[in-house]
């Protein structure tokens, strides 16, 4: 039954993340972050993939203690983002069990990065390295669904980056 559940999170996970690259400003594209990160916990939790829980809950604290800096107009201290890389490498080291777990060490300083900038364009450019990344990672340990999604998201990256980052130069 829990795989089942599974797979409905994951749907919402796929939707989630399609959109993200679709809006149009930052704060609804970190908003469609959370909920992603936050059904791909309860996926990976319900999977019993707990490495992938583990670096998802981490992304929804990160983001929303990043949002609370940015409520106050002040950037987020270096010292919180050398912490958050920090905690990503801990994490990752936590469940390594082969070369392959390097990946989402990776993706998750990538992350950071994603969500401190300013620009849209730069989120979208940050957040395609990312996923191709959690693509490669995802077909090498067989995470078919995931990487479904993954590649959804690479497609719908790459729209956004098309329509908000290309298009609108060529608009005179």
């Amino acid at each position: 039954m829990n795989f089942y559940i599974a797979q409905f999170f994951g749907v919402i996970v796929i939707i989630a993340n399609v959109l993200a690259m679709q809006m149009k400003n930052k704060k609804q594209i970190i908003f469609m972050f959370i909920l992603a990160n936050l059904f791909s916990a309860i996926n990976f939790l319900l999977l019993e993939s707990y490495s992938g829980a583990l670096i998802c809950g981490f992304a929804i604290i990160q983001t929303l203690i990043n949002k609370i800096f940015e409520n106050k107009g002040v950037k987020v201290p270096k010292v919180i983002i050398g912490i958050y890389i920090l905690i990503s490498i801990v994490l990752g080291g936590i469940t390594y069990t082969s070369c392959i777990d390097v990946l989402p060490i990776i993706c998750s300083i990538l992350y950071t990065l994603t969500i401190l900038q300013e620009k849209e364009s730069n989120i979208r450019k940050i957040t395609l390295l990312n996923i191709i990344l959690w693509v490669i990672y995802d077909i090498v340990i067989k995470a078919y669904t995931a990487s479904i999604s993954d590649i959804l998201m690479t497609i719908s990256t790459l729209i956004g980056i098309y329509r908000y980052d290309f298009r609108k130069d060529k608009k005179v």
